[in-house]
Formats: C-alpha cells, sequence, structure tokens
C-alpha cells in the first residue's frame, strides 16, 4: 500500500470518531501528553481517553514518547505522527462526511476561543488580527490562493520552530492561535446549483489544533 494510501486509511480511521479528533488536536497542541493530562483537560473520562489513545497508537497516528513514574503508577507520554495540517491532496482523500464533521468540530473550536480571547482584549494587541475579505475568483484564483494558504502553515511552522529553539535560551512565550477560513459563501453555492456552473474544488480547512495556532497578541 502506498503512503497517500496509508495516509487516507489512518486519517479515515481516526476521524471516525469526534473523540479521536479531539485528542489528536489536544497532542498536536501541547506538543505531547498523556492519557491523564488529556483527560483532565477535554474532561472526559481517563478509561475513555486510554482506549481512543491506543487506537490511534495502533493506527500510527500518535507514538510514545517517554514514560515517568506517578505514585505507583507509569505514565506515558505521546506525540502526533499526523501531519499537523493537511494539504489539499490530504484532505480531498478524507470522505465529505468526515471532512464535514471535522470542519463543524474546528469552526466551532475557533469561534468559542476567538470569542474568549476577545472578551480579554486580545486583539487590543498590536499584531493581532481580526481580518475579513470577499473576494470572486476564478478557478485559477482559486487554486493559486490555497497554495498561497498553505505556505502560510508552512511557514507558520518554520517561525514556530525557530521561536522553540529560542525558549530553550529562556526567552518570555505568548501562546497564540492561527485560524484560516477559505471559503466558498453560501448565495454563491445556490447560485452555482441553480445555474449547473462547474463546481470549484472543496477549499482546504484547518484540521488539527497546528492549523489553528491562535491570531491573537503575534
Amino acid at each position: 500500500m502506498s503512503e497517500p494510501d496509508l495516509l487516507e486509511e489512518r486519517l479515515v480511521k481516526a476521524l471516525a470518531h469526534p473523540l479521536r479528533w479531539r485528542i489528536l488536536e489536544a497532542i498536536v497542541d501541547c506538543a505531547e501528553a498523556s492519557p491523564l493530562e488529556l483527560s483532565r483537560l477535554l474532561d472526559v473520562p481517563l478509561a475513555t481517553v486510554s482506549h481512543h489513545v491506543r487506537v490511534l497508537r495502533e493506527l500510527r497516528c500518535i507514538e510514545l514518547t517517554r514514560t515517568e513514574p506517578r505514585r505507583g503508577a507509569v505514565e506515558h507520554y505521546y506525540r502526533a505522527l499526523l501531519p499537523a495540517f493537511l494539504d489539499d491532496d490530504q484532505w480531498a482523500r478524507v470522505p465529505t462526511l468526515l471532512r464535514r464533521g471535522v470542519a463543524g468540530q474546528v469552526f466551532r473550536r475557533v469561534v468559542r476561543e476567538a470569542a474568549a480571547a476577545g472578551d480579554e482584549g486580545a486583539f487590543d494587541a498590536p499584531h493581532a488580527h481580526l481580518d475579513r475579505m470577499l473576494i470572486e475568483l476564478d478557478e485559477s484564483g482559486w487554486e493559486e490562493l490555497s497554495e498561497l494558504l498553505m505556505d502560510v502553515l508552512r511557514r507558520a511552522q518554520e517561525i514556530q520552530e525557530r521561536s522553540d529553539t529560542r525558549r530553550a535560551d529562556g526567552d518570555a512565550v505568548r501562546t497564540s492561535e492561527l485560524a484560516i477560513l477559505h471559503f466558498e459563501t453560501a448565495e454563491s453555492i445556490a447560485a452555482s446549483e441553480t445555474t449547473q456552473r462547474r463546481p470549484v474544488r472543496s477549499p482546504p480547512l484547518p484540521a488539527s489544533g497546528a492549523s489553528a495556532r491562535r491570531a491573537s497578541g503575534g
């Protein structure tokens, strides 16, 4: 089986249960986490989390990184093996129903966290962003913009890596979230169904916690 096919199979099984996707998101966000930490973070019973962590490990979506003794027990820590975000080809390989479920989860989380941060004045800070543009694109423009947004995510990862290196020297840190939404409007979709014009390719939506890194506070 080819690597793309293996990725698709792992993704489909990982996304088949909404809690597994939440666990995977949380591990990506934290870089490393144990079932106990995930249980507290997600407010889900430890036994339930541990079961889905085992499934994710069997699917090679996560791997064990270290263990630590805790009061007579051993706590296991895991990191994600799947990409922090999916490119267009990978996203297209996920079944439509699963795509919609993941998109809905991510959208609700972004709105909830952005609203909470906004109440605390997050968007008052220099270099914070809350931007909106309405644009009309042909097929080539649609694909060009998608490629640009993927490049933004890749460069954000590079910035994160450089920041991690500086933090090792004791630099202060600001936790932020970057959320990218690019979608065809409901009115446009309705119009396409009426006129039966050739539909455009589904846009990439955020798929993991790293693709929803915060856009507040730089």
